[in-house]
């Protein structure tokens, strides 16, 4: 066999070869339509249980991950037993339309001294005053939620008085063992607050922020029965009582109450 005779083989093997691997790739890439590309898998947390959880998220337009934060807050408000309150921190907010409290960062450094979770950073959740996570990170918030819905945090009934404006709240005072080592808060909250990021990593973004606590105090009178006026606005949602043992930080018993459920 000649040289020419072998080139030619040589040529037309090849041009067969690559006409079979066209048509298979046609074929391919044909089937390959008819085969839809898996989603990936949105991140969704499971039902909680029945017993009452409080989160405390400590936020801050400023903060790079906080969004996301913010986002998870959002979606364990969906649950009926979740009671949460956003708090925007002063140390590391935008400098325009800032939604941060001094209240807030105190707060927050008191709950880093009874965690030993310091220094102070955003996010970060605070579950029943006795759980500290890293607000962003789905895997670690679900476990330590997990955890939390075995507590045994009490519910307050909140039922309005014949005052207008005024609440009474029985306090399971008689189940306490050292009453004055505890304290109760009114944190009022924001209705739904949407705006736009004025500056800082996220300006220009739209974001709609929920259970802004815009008003916190505390009373270290400890009653069995109580009443409460909290000075609710148009702005207001609702406002939460807080139960807490300040020696430990744990959170005994909490209830809230929503405006529009009057």
């Amino acid at each position: 066999m000649t040289m020419i005779n072998l080139l030619l083989r040589s040529f037309f093997a090849a041009l067969v070869f690559s006409v079979f691997m066209f048509v298979v790739s046609v074929s391919y890439a044909q089937n390959s339509k008819a085969v839809p590309v898996p989603s990936v898998v949105a991140e969704t947390v499971p039902i909680l249980g029945e017993a009452p959880i409080i989160i405390e998220l400590f936020s801050s337009q400023a903060c790079v991950f906080c969004p996301k934060a913010d986002r998870l807050f959002t979606d364990l408000l969906q649950q009926d037993n979740v009671i949460g309150l956003a708090c925007h921190v002063d140390y590391f907010d935008v400098k325009e339309g800032s939604l941060s409290q001094s209240f807030c960062t105190a707060r927050q450094s008191w709950y880093m001294d009874k965690l030993f979770a310091g220094p102070n950073y955003t996010p970060q959740m605070v579950i029943n005053g006795a759980i500290d996570v890293v607000g962003y990170k789905f895997n670690e918030v679900v476990e330590a939620l997990q955890k939390a819905a075995y507590s045994e945090i009490l519910v307050l009934n909140i039922i309005e008085s014949e005052a207008a404006g005024t609440y009474k709240v029985m306090l399971p005072m008689d189940k306490v063992a050292a009453p004055e080592d505890f304290k109760l808060w009114l944190a009022l909250y924001d209705k739904p607050r949407e705006l736009t990021v004025a500056s800082g990593t996220h300006k220009g973004k739209q974001r709609t922020y929920y259970n802004i606590v815009s008003n916190l105090g505390g009373s270290d009178e400890i009653l069995e029965e109580v009443f409460v006026t909290p000075p609710l606005t148009d702005q207001h949602e609702g406002f939460v009582l807080i139960l807490q043992d300040m020696s430990s930080g744990k959170i005994y018993a909490v209830g809230q109450h929503k405006k529009d459920k009057q």
